[in-house]
């Protein structure tokens, strides 16, 4: 008998001690998955300074010779400047910096694709003179698909490309419509929360005309209150005066918004014009 608890006693020992090895060999393995995971996530370099997706190449004008355009990152893959070349000119004539208001979120490296790299320079004419302007990456949130651009407004007068801190203020998914020669902007936030607004230039600078938005959180709901609020506003006179205002109460209205009003209504009128005394 006590040569079977002898015999049991060793038993167990074994098991205890393949039960520690195999639980050992797990982490053990699991730690060199991660460290591997790690290490791929480092080999991530940025771009290649020279790499051909870095180049762009457009006329600045109808008909017009083509100008070079060269992106320069930064040592971490940031955005850094623009080069810009005339022709077939090999020293650029000017240097655009990048306005840094943030590092981008996923510096550009190796893994980024054809289409992204294509939207580290845009170009388009957003002051409607004819003339094409850049718009440079400043920064990048994936995951909201939001993308704010540094703008250079070319001068044709002088011949170059100048800063515009109006454009860059609200260069947030930017998009110019020539037929009515504004500029569109549409801002998202986590949550659900947007905001669209339309600009006209007047006198050599930019004015909103028509805003829409979508605030609040679903958090904030309760208490006799909703959780989002729809709201839409004109320019009138030289003011903005809200025309639409709406609470949202269930998510599915989200999706079926109301068309802001075309026109102020006279009793929206009306109202504005008390408030003003």
């Amino acid at each position: 008998m006590f040569g079977k608890a002898i015999h049991s006693w060793n038993l167990l020992t074994l098991l205890v001690i393949l039960t520690f090895g195999f639980t050992i060999g797990a982490r053990a393995q699991e730690s060199a998955l991660s460290q591997k995971s790690a290490a791929a996530l480092e080999e991530l370099k940025p771009l290649d300074p020279s790499d051909p997706r870095l180049s762009f190449s457009f006329p600045i004008q109808p008909g017009g010779k083509p100008f070079h355009f060269k992106v320069n990152l930064s040592n971490t893959g940031n955005v850094s400047s623009v080069s810009v070349f005339r022709e077939e000119d090999t020293i650029p004539f000017q240097t655009l910096q990048a306005c840094k208001n943030a590092d981008l979120s996923n510096p550009v490296n190796e893994d980024w694709g054809g289409y992204v790299l294509s939207n580290l320079l845009k170009h388009a004419d957003l002051n409607f003179d004819g003339f094409e302007d850049l718009e440079l990456l400043d920064y990048d949130i994936p995951h909201l698909d939001k993308k704010l651009y540094c703008i250079y407004l070319w001068n044709d007068k002088a011949g170059r490309f100048n800063y515009s801190s109006d454009l860059t203020e609200i260069a947030v998914d930017l998009e110019p419509k020539p037929k009515d020669k504004t500029l569109t902007t549409r801002e998202d936030w986590q949550g659900g929360a947007w905001q669209e607004s339309t600009y006209r230039w007047k006198g050599g600078k930019l004015e909103l005309i028509e805003q829409s938005r979508l605030s609040g959180y679903w958090g904030d709901q309760g208490n006799g209150k909703c959780g989002f609020d729809f709201s839409c506003s004109m320019q009138v006179k030289g003011k903005m005066i809200t025309t639409l205002e709406k609470p949202i109460c269930d998510v599915d209205e989200m999706d079926h918004l109301p068309d802001c009003p075309t026109a102020v209504s006279p009793a929206t009128k009306a109202s504005a014009k008390k408030s003003q005394y």
